[in-house]
């Protein structure tokens, strides 16, 4: 936000920059940039989106806030152009008719009223006034590059919040992929298991198992059967919350497509948009500056009116009273206190306050991007023990199925088998979307 004084544009609002020209200043509008443009409709994108890169897609279609920043952009471009507007020449009607009335005595001395020297008795008048500044190149090119640093302020901020979403998006997706991934373990589980009942009922036939032993084995299917149910509805519900962030309307239960993990990339220098912030705001402190020296300095308007002034209104007088004026006007502030070195100190105080934002930044994201790539790399070695533990787990469970067809094999025993690889497999699906979360936050930090 610009520090505001007397003389500085009223009300400036955030946009896109005009740049002073070289000579008499002059306005010329940015562009904005193409990251902050409206995504135009894809036709081929489809209805329920099940690919990362569709939902990101979709979300930034859909979101609110992009829309508002691009508007914001456009809003700063009538501004530069209101501001050029400005400077050039405003044209004014003024209207006046004013009656003064004295009141005297007997003797003829005034009882009430104005001196009439002053007065004239009246004051009827209509006038159109033409005024220009002028030799304000200092201030108007202040001006310019303040809506400049706003306008790449607004862009810069766009591109935070575009990060931002991708961000919320990206984490929702992952959240979803490993409840959809858990729902899917439960559902082969729970065939491998209905596949197992019906062998076991022969086998209680049979008389190789006794009938308690069975019950046990029967109560796992049921319960295997809840947890289906519960990991559907937890998907479904990570699903639509998903969906909810994108501005997606569908509410089907669809799968969705593991996501690509991606690729490694090194921390974002200055150029990236959490660190520019700082770099505008110095600049906008910079342009503060020059605004608190733009308003001390002399102001110069060229002034032309024409019209009639009379201190009668009888037509007579009027018709006699018409003319035209012109000059300049100068104002020139003399002392307010000392209020333009308190800015300064408020603006000094201001570039602390950013300096020691940026130094803190710094660490922290060489802090959080070393910390990810050794969660990376712990997450590496953890999966790789945890499949090949699996492994085992699965061949366990496939020769305890064939003894069980023997009654070589306890039911209890094989049911704890089953518990376990449950367990791992359950785990598999949480180191996984552990890793992943932290690739994507790597990548995120690499643009942020």
């Amino acid at each position: 936000m610009i520090t505001r004084f007397p003389g500085l544009i009223a009300g400036l609002a955030v946009g896109t920059a005009l740049l002073a020209g070289s000579g008499a200043a002059r306005a010329q509008a940015v562009p904005a940039p193409a990251v902050l443009a409206p995504l135009p409709a894809v036709a081929a994108l489809p209805v329920s989106p099940r690919r990362l890169d569709e939902f990101l897609l979709m979300a930034r279609q859909n979101s609110p806030l992009l829309r508002e920043t691009v508007n914001q952009v456009a809003q700063n471009r009538i501004d530069s152009l209101v501001r050029a507007r400005q400077n050039g020449v405003q044209v004014a009607g003024i209207g006046s008719a004013l009656y003064y009335p004295s009141i005297t005595n007997s003797r003829g001395e005034s009882v009430l009223g104005y001196d009439n020297a002053i007065s004239n008795g009246g004051n009827y008048a209509a006038i159109a006034q033409a005024s220009k500044p002028i030799l304000n190149r200092f201030q108007l090119q202040n001006d310019y590059q303040i809506l400049a640093s706003q306008g790449q302020v607004l862009r810069n901020t766009g591109r935070l919040s575009a990060l931002d979403l991708r961000r919320n998006i990206t984490d929702q997706f992952l959240t979803a992929y490993a409840a959809e991934t858990q729902l899917s373990f439960s559902r082969t589980l729970l065939a491998q298991l209905r596949q197992q009942d019906q062998m076991l009922r022969k086998l209680v036939n049979g008389g190789i198992f006794k009938q308690t032993q069975y019950l046990s084995f029967y109560l796992s299917v049921r319960t295997q059967e809840v947890t289906v149910e519960q990991n559907r509805l937890a998907y479904r519900r990570e699903l639509g919350t998903l969906r909810a962030l994108a501005g997606v309307a569908d509410t089907a239960l669809v799968s969705i497509e593991a996501p690509t993990p991606p690729t490694h990339r090194p921390l974002a220098g200055l150029l990236a948009p959490a660190q520019r912030q700082y770099t505008l705001d110095s600049l906008r402190l910079l342009l503060d500056r020059r605004a608190v020296d733009a308003y001390y300095r002399p102001k110069l308007s060229a002034v032309v009116d024409a019209g009639l002034q009379s201190s009668s209104y009888l037509p007579v007088a009027l018709a006699h009273s018409v003319g035209i004026g012109g000059g300049l006007q100068l104002g020139i502030p003399i002392f307010d206190g000392h209020q333009r070195q308190l800015q300064y100190q408020r603006l000094e105080l201001s570039e602390q306050s950013r300096r020691g934002y940026r130094q803190f930044l710094t660490v922290q994201r060489q802090q959080q991007y070393e910390q990810l790539e050794g969660l990376i790399r712990a997450s590496d070695a953890l999966l790789g023990r945890i499949r090949e533990q699996l492994r085992v787990a699965e061949a366990l469970v496939g020769a305890a199925r064939q003894q069980l067809a023997t009654g070589d094999v306890a039911i209890l025993d094989y049911l704890n088998l089953v518990t376990s690889y449950r367990t791992l497999q359950f785990s598999l699906t949480q180191a996984q979307t552990d890793q992943l979360r932290s690739r994507f936050a790597l990548d995120y930090l690499a643009e942020q």
